[in-house]
This record gives C-alpha cells, structure tokens and sequence, in this order.
C-alpha cells in the first residue's frame, strides 16, 4: 500500500519522465536534427533517460508497504 506522501511523490516523478520521454527528448532531437528521425531517436533517448534515473533515483523515493 502507498502512503499518500508515496502517491503524491510518485506522480510527480512520473509526470517528470513522462515530459522527458515525450517533450524534452524529441524536442532536442528535433532541434539537433531538423528531421522526423531526430524525433524518433529522442524519444528513444529521453525514454533511456527516464528508464535509467527511474532505477538510480525515483524507485528510491517511493516505499510500499
């Protein structure tokens, strides 16, 4: 069970990697890139990112009981 501290942490953290798999990484793509495929490899990246400071980071702000 989450505590409503967890619940309220874990969608800030969610809300966090959702913006930079979808916004941050493909807009950096874009921007880098000019193409539709630096679209795509952004979101790969920013997904990679997200994945990667999930499990060094936000799994450790959030404790089930």
């Amino acid at each position: 069970m989450l505590s409503q501290n967890d619940k309220s942490n874990l969608i800030k953290v969610m809300i966090f990697y959702s913006m930079l798999s979808y916004l941050v990484g493909p807009s950096t793509g874009y921007y880098l890139t000019k193409s539709k495929a630096g679209i795509t490899n952004g979101m790969l990246a920013g997904s990679a990112v997200s994945i990667s400071l999930w499990y060094m980071y936000g799994a450790k702000l959030i404790e089930l009981k």
